[in-house]
């Protein structure tokens, strides 16, 4: 495995990588893990849009070399990074089909899998990290339950950040938005109701083509939390960030629960038991990723766009009745309640 720092920190040397050397260095690596193992019993197949060298891929590495020393390498862990299995829709089918056992996904991924998950990204939901983190671990044994009637099994949660709007012309109304060409994920629906409402044009694209969309020119806008826009290099035409976190993006590890229940119990939870050590720090080092890399952008000549009260008012106006709308097309009317009532809870504790 070539172990590259591609993305390595500091963010002013990171953030002038190029992208094409990113998604080739992932291709060889994920191709050299597929050197024959004859101690090996079993082979977990994993995949990821994140490439090599940021704090995504870094976990997954410290998982592998973790299940493999304490299975004594009976099991082996395969990771395909950098997209080169697909967009997030083509890796859930390829679980699905048996090819892959599992990986790490976004909001995209997890709503292939499980609709009801789009909530999470709602806009406007969340204040702060500590009402998000309060909200998972409330409903977290609800989110178990609909991940293992689908037929997968919820690792844990981990997160991209929040989404902020990247845009190549200045925004600071809301008419400047229904100027601004905007990416719509499809595999997004939330996101593209939010964007929908304010007015925004949209352009189509999947996530691995988003940098491709960027560089010809076809969208003008688009929005990423901030450490992924810099590993993804999605930034490089934005002239403008409006420092503005208008929804969370949720993350998890899903993987395929018939696999895994076909492993020997004792395998099973060497397993668990690597996502349990790995995946909580890693929301932490996240959450400082974002912070930097916000500050990185603003000291590159990115001009940050602080919006007025009247402005941001105006867009939660416009863009709160999704909630009510997407009850029983993504999500329950007694999943709303709850993740509502757990913030209220959180709101009225000392």
């Amino acid at each position: 495995m070539m172990k590259a720092s591609v993305f390595t920190r500091p963010w002013l040397t990171s953030l002038l990588i190029a992208v094409p050397a990113v998604f080739c260095l992932a291709y060889r690596s994920a191709s050299a893990s597929e050197a024959p193992n004859s101690e090996a019993q079993f082979t977990i197949k994993l995949a990821a849009v994140a490439p090599e060298g940021t704090s995504w891929s870094d976990t997954g590495f410290n998982f592998r070399k973790y299940v493999e020393e304490k299975t004594g390498g009976k099991v082996r862990v395969v990771w395909y990074l950098g997209g080169i299995m697909g967009d997030e829709p083509d890796v859930f089918l390829k679980i699905r089909l048996g090819y892959l056992q599992g990986g790490g996904f976004t909001s995209g991924g997890l709503a292939k899998m499980v609709p009801e998950t789009q909530i999470l990204g709602l806009p406007f939901l969340f204040r702060d990290y500590n009402e998000i983190d309060y909200v998972l671990d409330k409903l977290n044994p609800r989110f178990q339950k609909l991940f293992g009637e689908q037929g997968f099994v919820l690792s844990g949660w981990l997160e991209a950040g929040r989404h902020y709007w990247f845009t190549q012309k200045p925004v600071e109304t809301i008419n400047d938005f229904r100027n601004s060409r905007m990416w719509a994920w499809k595999s997004d629906p939330v996101n593209i109701e939010t964007n929908q409402a304010l007015g925004c044009p949209l352009f189509t694209v999947g996530f691995p083509k988003l940098y491709d969309a960027i560089q010809a020119g076809q969208l003008d806008a688009f929005y990423s939390p901030l450490y992924a826009a810099a590993a993804m290099q999605w930034y490089v035409k934005s002239k403008y960030l409006i420092d503005l976190p208008f929804s969370y993006a949720p993350a998890a590890i899903v993987m395929d629960k018939k696999f895994l229940s076909s492993l020997p119990p004792q395998f099973q939870q060497v397993i668990q038991e690597a996502w349990n050590l790995y995946l909580p720090p890693l929301k932490n080092i996240i959450r400082s990723d974002n912070e930097k890399a916000f500050q990185a952008f603003g000291s590159h000549g990115m001009k940050i766009i602080k919006l007025d009260e009247k402005t941001v008012q105006a867009i939660k106006d416009k863009t709160y009745p999704i909630y009510q709308e997407q009850i029983d097309k993504l999500y329950p009317s007694w999943l709303l309640t709850g993740v509502l009532n757990a913030l209220n809870e959180y709101r009225k504790t000392p």
